[in-house]
Order: structure tokens, then sequence, then C-alpha cells
């Protein structure tokens, strides 16, 4: 693979990254599953169905577990995602404001302000992601334009 000098320098492929920080919607809605079930709980607990209580319980536990998971897996994927866009020609986000990014969107699995503010935040950067990089590796989108001339 011998280039020559006045060729343009090889594009890096966009980092497969951004499918964990298209997760950023699941903790969110985890959580308010995790109060769903929550409030299922007390109204059940209140009456005399065991069973529901029960399930209402395990559902809750299973959600707030799942909300920690989810935003833990967002902030690593932003993190790793705006270090891999450092050399793309297009786009490059600081990944030290992606990282405080993260760590307030997995604060938010603790206590739900937070998300008020990750949330936005993340859809705001998956949509200049998407608009400066693409959702697809260059190549394939060279590929896709080469077959529809």
């Amino acid at each position: 693979m011998s280039s020559s000098p006045g060729s343009e320098p090889p594009v890096p492929s966009d980092p497969l990254w951004r499918y964990g920080v298209y997760l950023f919607p699941v903790g969110p809605l985890s959580m308010l599953g995790s109060y769903a079930g929550l409030w299922l709980f007390v109204s059940a607990s209140e009456g005399d169905s065991v069973g529901v209580g029960i399930a209402a319980f395990l559902a809750t536990v299973l959600a707030n577990w799942l909300s920690y998971l989810f935003a833990a897996i967002v902030a690593v994927a932003l993190i790793m995602d705006a270090r891999a866009l450092r050399d793309y020609p297009a786009w490059n986000p600081n990944p030290w404001l992606v990282g405080v990014l993260g760590v307030v969107h997995v604060a938010g699995a603790v206590i739900a302000y937070p998300y008020l503010l990750s949330v936005p935040t993340i859809a705001y950067y998956v949509y200049r992601r998407r608009q400066h990089v693409g959702g697809r590796r260059p190549a394939e989108a060279a590929g896709d334009r080469s077959t529809s001339e």
C-alpha cells in the first residue's frame, strides 16, 4: 500500500462506541420503571396481595440495577467514543467534557435530577456526532455513493 505524496490521508473508520452511547435513554426509562415498581409495591403492601408485592419488589430492584448498569455503559462509551474521534477530521469532541457528562449521567442513576441535564446533552452530542461523523463507516458511505451513481 504505497501512497503518492499528493493523496489524501486515510480517514479513520467510525468507532463502534457510538452504539453504547445510543443507549442513553435506557437508564432514565429503567429508573421510571423502578419508580412504577415501587408504587406498585407500596399499593400492594396496603392490600393483601403478597405475590404482587414480591413481584413488584423484585421488579423495582431489577429496574434500579439496570439503571446503574446502563448509565455506566453509556458513560464508558461516551468517553471511549470521544477518545476514538480525536483522530477524526470532521469533529473531535473534548474527552474531558464528555467524561464529566458521563459522570453526571451515572449520578442520574442514583438521583434522578442529573438526568435532566445529561439526557438532553447526550442527545445533542449524538445529534452533533451524526451531523459531523455520520452513523456509518466512511468506507461504507463511499461504497453507497459509488453504487448509486
